[in-house]
């Protein structure tokens, strides 16, 4: 079962705004955030990744044979 995917937009009092992924691996958390990331705080703005960017979305199954 896989976790449950959640955008959380964060507007602080100063003004100051933050869009963080939870539930994604890999790039696909970059792509869910884009729009968000784009309109909220522009396209030329960093990111910072998490250690779930890193992983990998993809199982490996393995089959013993004789």
């Amino acid at each position: 079962m896989s976790a449950t995917r959640k955008i959380q937009v964060t507007i602080g009092n100063d003004g100051d705004v933050s869009v963080e992924a939870f539930g994604y691996k890999g790039g696909k958390c970059v792509e869910a955030t884009k729009p968000l990331r784009d309109a909220l705080l522009g396209p030329d703005v960093q990111s910072e990744k998490k250690p779930e960017f890193y992983q990998s979305d993809a199982t490996v199954q393995l089959k013993e044979t004789e």
